[in-house]
């Protein structure tokens, strides 16, 4: 009998390599590594973990991980994946295992600013040549192409401005120029969109924002071919960076509730950027949805008419870029809050230009869109209304 993908996420977990019981609930295993009593034990237990049947060192393998991995393989409908302890850990680990000295990659100019920092700072510290681009302009993407192009890297809905990338063109050009395409899921999440399914060939998600959804866990997922992952794997390991038992137990908690939790969020984005597209106080809302906006042509192939199942964060650009009027606003609002992260259950709020990209010069940020009138919300699971309201009757405090 065939189930729906949402159906067996809950039971991924039970059937993970070397647990030999079948608790309800995924145990966590606390440990840094599993002992062994002979010779015969150490040499079946390193073929075993090889397999994914048995496990040893905690850098190298565990059963939490394990499980985080099966369920994030199924959410994505990938065949394999690796959990790291961050998004950013994520990221660099693909990066820097899959570029060398000389190699290119092409990658959106409007996107997470560390993200932004890797491709301009280290990877050019290393040798690697980047071209950052507008990803919504496929003629300036195609026009940045090198003999030397390993990567193109983009986020399906960029961070913070929400550019919407057509990743079936992206992975058309990237595999024409035998290159990979590389692409951040995490303001979307496979509840949304999955990219593999569209020709991307490795997809990351920082585990720390929707898909862990309770502010209280940080982490990223890489999910991809086995061969690819098989790839990464020794790489993530000496870097140090894998998830602890712990956090990805927590995560594999959160990833059970992540349909019902994210399919509320997008449809409250929705609600919330069609009622502030009214209000006087804003010169424009940046979401998936909005007829005119420079991404909704792509949302509709990528997703259809359903603006309840695109994003769950939404850029507004208020109507001043005067400081104690934006600081009226934030003063008003009496149930959202200001936070340094998104995808969480509580709507929150931030402003680029004083904290993600708080590093770039100002010049640079308002060439690709990015000034103090910019305002990133991501949207919780309360009540549409709730949220609306907050919102209307704070702007009002900027007159």
């Amino acid at each position: 009998m065939e189930i729906s993908r949402a159906s067996k996420l809950l039971y991924a977990d039970n059937n993970v390599g070397g647990i030999d019981t079948a608790p309800e609930s995924l145990p966590i295993y606390q440990t840094t590594a599993f002992s062994s009593r002979s010779l015969d034990e150490v040499v079946k237990r390193y073929a075993g973990v090889e397999t994914g049947d048995m496990y040893s060192y905690y850098r190298c393998s565990n059963p939490n991980r394990s499980a985080l991995a099966e369920m994030m393989s199924v959410f994505e409908n990938g065949e394999a994946s690796f959990s790291c302890s961050s998004g950013m850990g994520a990221i660099a680990a693909v990066l820097f295992t899959f570029l060398k000295s000389g190699d290119h990659v092409i990658y959106s100019n409007c996107c997470y600013g560390e993200s932004l920092d890797l491709m301009k700072g280290k990877l050019r510290d290393f040798g690697v040549e980047t071209t950052p681009v507008n990803i919504e302009d496929l003629e300036e993407v195609r026009a940045a192409a090198r003999s030397n192009t390993r990567i193109v890297y983009t986020e399906v809905v960029a961070n913070p401005l929400m550019k919407v990338a057509d990743i079936d063109a992206l992975a058309e050009f990237a595999h024409s120029l035998g290159a990979i395409l590389v692409v951040d899921n995490t303001f979307t999440s496979p509840i949304s969109i999955r990219p593999l399914e569209h020709g991307a060939d490795i997809v990351i998600n920082s585990m720390t924002k929707f898909l862990g959804g309770h502010s209280d866990a940080c982490g990223g997922v890489i999910t991809a071919s086995a061969g690819i992952i098989k790839t990464l794997d020794p790489m993530i390991q000496h870097y140090g960076t894998p998830l602890d038992p712990f956090t990805a137990w927590l995560l594999c908690r959160s990833l059970k509730t992540a349909d019902l939790r994210i399919k509320k969020q997008m449809s409250n984005a929705a609600k919330l950027a069609k009622a502030l597209m009214a209000d006087p106080h804003i010169a424009a809302v940046y979401h998936p949805s909005v007829p005119g906006f420079s991404g909704h042509e792509t949302a509709l192939k990528l997703w259809g008419d359903k603006p309840e199942e695109m994003c769950g964060m939404l850029g507004v650009m208020l109507n001043t870029e005067d400081f104690d009027k934006r600081n009226a606003f934030s003063k008003a609002l009496t149930m959202i809050n200001y936070a340094p992260t998104l995808g969480g259950l509580k709507t929150t709020y931030q402003q680029p230009v004083i904290s993600s990209h708080s590093h770039m010069p100002d010049e640079e940020r308002r060439k690709i869109g990015i000034t103090p009138a910019l305002v990133r919300v991501s949207v919780g699971i309360e009540e549409p209304e709730d949220i609306i309201n907050d919102f209307i009757n704070a702007l009002k405090a900027m007159d």
